[in-house]
C-alpha cells in the first residue's frame, strides 16, 4: 500500500449495521445500507501505525458504483478521512484508533444514487479494495425523498413481506393473500439486474439511480414485456399456453427468479393484480415505500377520455365490446411514497403508478407515478399521467342499445359511476381500508362539481388552442335524466352452498299512476373480469298487469348445472333495464346483505329514491380469513373446495375464476286504457 501502511482485513461490522439499516432481513452475510445514515468500519493493518495523523492526511476513501464509475457524472466519489464526517455528503470520521486498527464512520448523502457499491482506500498512489455494499433508499432518514415519518406505516410498506390483494366486485371485495417475498437475500440482486436491463434498453446509466420517480418508471417499464424485454407476458384471458395462469401464482418470488434463471426472458403469464405485486416487491426491497391498491368498475384504455361505451341488445345482453375501453370489474396498481420537487408541494405523498399496459396516444404503456393528490383535484396536467388515472376513475360510462336493425340508442338513465371503493391492506391489520376519498370527492357533491368543471375547461382550452380537431379528452356532459317510473328490486339469498340453485326474487314497482301490461325479461351472463362478455348462462320471461302503485313479486331460478359449466364470479353492480313508452332507464336492483365465504359485505343505500338509478352505496367489508401466505398443500385443497357459491372463494386457485355474472333484467310496460 505505502511505506508503513499495509491492509490486513476490513470488518464491515455486517450485523450492527445491517441492524441499524432495517436490512438485516435480506442478509447478515453482506452489508446492505440506506442512504443518508452512516455506517461503520474497522480497518486492521498488517502492522502498527503509530503516526495516524501522518498517514490520515495521505489517505482517500473512494466509493464507486456502475460498469464505468466517473468523477463527473457522480457515480464515483473520494473523500478524506477527518476528525467529524459531513452528513451532506460522502465523508468518513475516524471514531477510534489503535496502531493495530482504525474504526471509521462513513457517511453516506440522502441523494445518492441507489446501487451496488466498491469501497476502495486510496494511498500512495495505490488502491486497496475494503470490499462491497448495497445501497438503498432510506424511508427513514428526513432527508430522503422516499422519507415517511409514520414508523407504523413503514414497517408495513416497506417490512412488511406479507400482503393481500383485493379483486372481485364493488359490493363484494375479496382477498387474495400474497408473498412478496422482497427480502429474501438473491431479490435485491434481481433487483438490481432489472434495472440495468432497463437501462441498457432505455439508453441511461447510474447517475439517474438517485431520483424515487426515474427509478419508478424503469420499474414500471420492465414489468410488462410490451416495454423492453420485460418480466412478465400479459396475454388475453384463458389463454395460458406455455405458461402459469396469472391465478396460479401467490408471490413474487417465483416469478423474479424465473426471470433471471431464463436469462431475462418474460414469464407467463401475468395479468394487473400480478403486475401490481410485483412491482410492490421490487420497489419495497429498494425502500420505497409501496402498496397494492385495487379500483372497482375501473375505465380501461380511455385514451385520457372522460367517457366509456357498453352496448347491450333489446334483451339485456351485453354485447361484445370494443376491446381497448372498457369498464373493467376490477383493476389493480401501486401506491408509492415520495416528495416530488418538480411539482408543487401539496403532491408530495402517494403517487398512483400502474404496470399494466395502456393504450395511449404517446409516451410509454406504462403510467405514472402521479400524484394522487393531483388526481384528486383534477389537475390533469401534472406528471406523470394524472390524465389517465383521472379518466379511468371519473369517466362515465354510457349504456346504449342495439336494436335489432343495429342502430344505436342511448339508454335512459344510464350512466354508471367508475371508480368505486378502491381499497388497499390496511396498516398491521388484514383489514380492507377504502381510501376513494384520496381519489375523489364523494359523488354528487360540490367538490366533485368544481373539479370535474376544471377539467372540462382544460379540456375546451386545448380543443381551441390545438390545430387538430383531435383533443386529449373527449367529454360530452350528461343531460338530467327523466324519472322512472317502472323500478326494480332484485334479490338474491344471503349464502349459498356450492352446488345449489341460485333463487332470485325479483319485485317491479309501478309508480307511473297508471295501469300497465308489463312483459319483464331477466337473465344471468357471466363476463371475464375486464368486462369482456363470455355467454349467457340463462334467461327466463314473465308476462303480467301492473295497477298504479302496485308490486309485483316473481321468482326465478338459475340452474346450478350452470355454474359448474362455467363459475362465475357474481357481479353486486346488478343493472336492470326498464322501458317505459319506448325508453329504457338503468335501475340498480339492490341487494342489502351478502354473505360471501368469509367476508361478509353490507351495503347501505343513502338514495332509495327510484328517480336516483345509482345510488351512492356506503359499504362495509368484514375479512376474517385467509389463505396463508405459504400454504401447505392441505390449506389448498380446502381453499379450492370452499362450500362458498357466491363468490367462490375457490376460483382463487382456478382458470377462470375471473368472471362475473350480471343479472340483467328489462322490462317493457304499455299503458292501459
Amino acid at each position: 500500500m505505502g511505506q508503513g501502511l499495509g491492509i490486513k482485513k476490513c470488518d464491515f461490522k455486517v450485523t450492527m449495521n445491517n441492524n441499524n439499516h432495517h436490512t438485516e432481513e435480506i442478509s447478515t452475510e453482506r452489508l446492505i445500507v440506506r442512504r443518508g445514515q452512516p455506517f461503520t468500519i474497522t480497518v486492521c493493518f498488517s502492522a502498527p501505525i503509530h503516526n495516524y495523523l501522518w498517514q490520515l492526511k495521505r489517505i482517500l476513501l473512494i466509493v464507486q458504483t456502475g460498469s464505468h464509475p466517473s468523477k463527473a457524472d457522480g457515480t464515483q466519489t473520494e473523500f478524506p478521512i477527518s476528525s467529524l464526517g459531513d452528513q451532506k455528503q460522502w465523508s468518513a470520521a475516524l471514531e477510534e484508533q489503535d496502531p493495530c486498527f482504525w474504526t471509521i464512520s462513513v457517511n453516506t448523502p440522502a441523494n445518492a444514487p441507489i446501487g451496488q457499491y466498491a469501497l476502495l482506500l486510496h494511498a500512495s498512489k495505490s488502491d486497496h479494495l475494503l470490499g462491497n455494499f448495497t445501497l438503498l433508499f432510506n424511508p427513514w432518514c428526513q432527508d430522503d425523498e422516499v422519507f415517511l415519518a409514520n414508523e407504523a406505516q413503514r414497517q408495513e410498506y416497506i417490512l412488511n413481506q406479507d400482503g393481500v390483494i383485493y379483486w372481485g366486485t364493488e359490493n363484494a371485495v375479496l382477498a387474495q393473500p400474497w408473498d412478496f417475498s422482497q427480502f429474501e437475500e438473491d431479490i435485491v440482486d434481481i433487483c438490481f439486474t432489472l434495472l440495468d436491463v432497463g437501462e441498457r434498453h432505455q439508453d441511461k446509466d447510474h447517475t439517474q439511480r438517485k431520483n424515487p420517480v426515474y427509478i419508478c418508471r424503469t420499474v414500471a417499464a420492465m414489468l410488462n414485456c410490451d416495454e423492453f424485454r420485460g418480466i412478465l407476458t400479459e396475454c388475453g384471458t384463458r389463454q395460458y399456453l406455455n405458461g402459469t395462469p396469472p391465478s396460479k401464482w401467490l408471490g413474487s418470488g417465483p416469478i423474479l427468479r424465473q426471470w433471471i434463471a431464463s436469462q431475462c426472458k418474460p414469464v407467463r403469464y401475468g395479468q394487473c393484480w400480478v403486475f401490481a405485486a410485483v412491482m410492490c416487491s421490487v420497489l419495497r426491497c429498494l425502500g420505497i415505500p409501496t402498496r397494492v391498491v385495487t379500483g372497482f368498475t375501473w375505465a380501461h384504455n380511455t385514451n385520457s377520455s372522460l367517457s366509456v361505451d357498453e352496448y347491450y341488445d333489446e334483451d339485456g345482453t351485453l354485447l361484445t365490446q370494443d376491446k381497448n375501453a372498457r369498464v373493467w370489474t376490477f383493476h389493480v396498481w401501486n401506491e408509492c411514497w415520495m416528495a416530488r420537487a418538480d411539482l408543487l408541494p401539496e403532491y408530495s405523498g402517494w403517487h398512483a403508478l400502474d404496470a399494466t399496459c395502456q393504450e395511449k396516444s404517446k409516451g410509454p404503456s406504462f403510467c405514472g407515478p402521479a400524484p394522487v393528490q393531483a388526481i384528486k383535484e383534477g389537475d390533469t396536467e401534472a406528471d406523470y399521467d394524472v390524465c389517465y388515472f383521472f379518466a379511468a376513475i371519473n369517466a362515465k360510462c354510457q349504456v346504449w342499445i342495439q336494436k335489432t336493425d343495429h342502430t344505436l340508442k342511448p339508454a335512459l338513465g344510464s350512466t354508471k359511476y367508475t371508480g368505486n371503493n378502491i381499497s388497499t391492506k390496511s396498516v398491521d391489520s388484514e383489514r380492507c381500508e377504502d381510501i376513494t376519498h384520496n381519489y375523489k370527492y364523494p359523488e354528487g357533491s360540490f367538490q366533485e362539481k368544481v373539479v370535474l368543471d376544471k377539467a372540462y375547461t382544460k379540456i375546451k382550452k386545448l380543443e381551441a388552442t390545438s390545430s387538430s380537431s383531435k383533443t386529449q379528452f373527449s367529454f360530452i356532459p350528461t343531460a338530467l335524466e327523466e324519472p322512472v317510473n317502472l323500478f326494480i328490486h332484485l334479490q338474491l339469498r344471503n349464502s349459498l352452498l356450492r352446488g345449489q340453485d341460485v333463487p332470485l326474487s325479483i319485485e317491479v314497482f309501478n309508480h307511473s299512476g297508471r295501469e300497465k301490461a308489463t312483459h319483464l325479461l331477466v337473465g344471468a351472463q357471466s363476463l371475464h373480469y375486464n368486462g369482456a362478455p363470455v355467454t349467457q348462462l340463462w334467461k327466463e320471461e314473465f308476462h303480467f298487469t301492473l295497477r298504479s302503485n302496485e308490486v309485483s313479486r316473481k321468482h326465478g331460478t338459475v340452474s346450478a348445472k350452470h355454474s359448474e359449466d362455467r363459475p362465475p364470479e357474481p357481479s353486486h353492480r346488478t343493472p336492470g333495464e326498464v322501458c317505459d313508452s319506448g325508453c329504457r332507464a338503468r335501475a340498480h336492483l339492490q341487494t342489502k346483505k351478502v354473505q360471501v365465504g368469509h367476508c361478509t359485505t353490507e351495503k347501505h343505500s343513502t338514495a332509495a329514491n327510484p328517480i336516483h338509478p345509482h345510488p351512492r352505496w356506503a359499504q362495509k367489508t368484514h375479512c376474517t380469513s385467509y389463505l396463508p401466505s405459504n400454504p401447505e398443500p392441505e390449506d389448498l385443497q380446502n381453499y379450492q373446495h370452499c362450500n362458498c357459491l357466491m363468490p367462490h372463494l375457490e376460483q382463487i386457485l382456478l382458470s377462470f375464476y375471473r368472471r362475473a355474472v350480471m343479472i340483467c333484467a328489462l322490462v317493457s310496460g304499455k299503458h292501459r286504457r
